[in-house]
């Protein structure tokens, strides 16, 4: 079987030769610019805005990718990623948190494929269904990633104690690593199935969407779907796929420094392909852009003078108007003053409301140049 290891160890800084540290500088931008710096900023954009709203499965897949970066630099943070062999208690810690990750990282994939999915199966029964299970399976799709996550560790800490002549950092360098073959290649297996199910998943989608978008856009109904959504989780499955196959390599060559150093670009690559891929939204765009001109704070002000002057003002009762002259007849009361109650009830509304609005006469003053005129649209 070729994911099958021999009992060898990876080569250490002495075989790398004078580009170690230049490895290991790259693996850590690596792990840091995307799951320290990009992810977290996106999780915050959809935790905090009141304007943009993600189903809690795409957030969860930013998690996982920030806890993957955090565990893989834990030797970093400690100030052991270089020198002597780092504490074994640290260690081991480290070889049993980061071993897991890449199991749950492919279910939160395959959790917001299937919430796409989920999405493609507009019969009625199924709509009355969902109704009723949606919070249930939402914490469901949230819950097994982790879930995962910690079975494998807790196999792989268990293992480790027993065993801790067989966890180092020698053997991968970067980090601490748990040298035992038949675990490592069932949580390489369990994540190439999973990809692998998330992939035929996009493929039913991608297969449904081609044949009945055409024919409902023609009969002018709408496909109930979110497109973009569906489009973008594609583009995301899509290179998890490719992911694999380089952590898979990773896992059969344990000689070579290259899938490392691919592993941990992948990894990388990931943060950045799910900035790019669901950072680059209209709305996400538009409120950074805001944010980063300050028109989100100006408004934010605005609104919020604008919500006490009003609250300030609403003991003040608004004028009122006399309906009737609107139906009595020209022998009653006349044109000019119909108009005239009408003129002295809009100023004082636009008095009130502290506006500097004209009160325009004829329609076609509307349109005279020069004047910047504001129009009421409460009335």
């Amino acid at each position: 079987m070729s994911l099958i290891l021999d009992n060898v160890k990876r080569i250490n800084a002495q075989e790398i030769g004078l580009n170690a540290p230049t490895d290991l500088a790259v693996w850590l931008f690596f792990q840091i610019a995307g799951d320290h710096v990009l992810l977290p900023l996106l999780v915050a954009t959809f935790l905090f805005s009141k304007s943009i709203f993600r189903h809690p499965t795409v957030i969860n897949v930013c998690c996982t990718w920030i806890i993957a970066g955090v565990v893989s630099s834990l030797l970093f943070y400690t100030g052991h990623h270089v020198g002597p062999e780092p504490p074994q208690n640290l260690c081991i810690a480290q070889s049993a948190l980061l071993a897991p990750v890449p199991p749950m990282a492919s279910v939160a994939t395959l959790s917001l494929v299937c919430y796409t999915w989920s999405t493609f199966r507009p019969s009625k029964a199924q709509v009355a269904l969902k109704a009723q299970a949606s919070h249930l399976t939402t914490i469901c799709l949230v819950a097994a990633p982790y879930v995962v996550y910690l079975c494998f560790a807790v196999v792989g800490l268990q293992y480790a104690v027993r065993h801790a002549d067989r966890v180092n950092r020698s053997r991968r360098y970067f980090y601490c690593s748990l040298h035992w073959d038949l675990f490592n290649n069932i949580m390489g297996l369990f994540t190439a199935a999973v990809c692998l199910i998330a992939a035929a998943l996009e493929a039913h989608i991608m297969f449904m969407l081609s044949r009945n978008w055409t024919a409902l856009r023609r009969a002018g109904l709408s496909a109930g779907v979110d497109l973009q959504l569906t489009l973008r989780v594609g583009i995301f499955t899509a290179y998890i796929l490719c992911g694999t196959a380089v952590m898979l390599a990773s896992v059969a060559n344990a000689r070579s420094i290259v899938p490392d150093m691919w592993a941990a670009s992948i990894s990388f690559k990931v943060g950045m392909t799910f900035f790019l891929v669901f950072g680059t939204q209209p709305d996400v765009l538009r409120l950074w852009a805001n944010i980063l001109s300050g028109r989100q704070f100006r408004n934010a002000s605005r609104r919020k003078s604008w919500s006490t002057a009003s609250s300030e003002r609403c003991p003040t009762p608004l004028p009122s108007f006399d309906y009737d002259l609107l139906e009595r007849t020209n022998s009653e009361v006349g044109e000019k003053a119909r108009l005239a109650a009408l003129h002295a009830y809009y100023k004082a509304r636009v008095h009130l409301t502290g506006a500097d609005v004209e009160v325009i006469k004829r329609p076609e003053d509307a349109f005279t140049v020069g004047k910047d005129l504001k129009r009421v649209w409460w009335v």
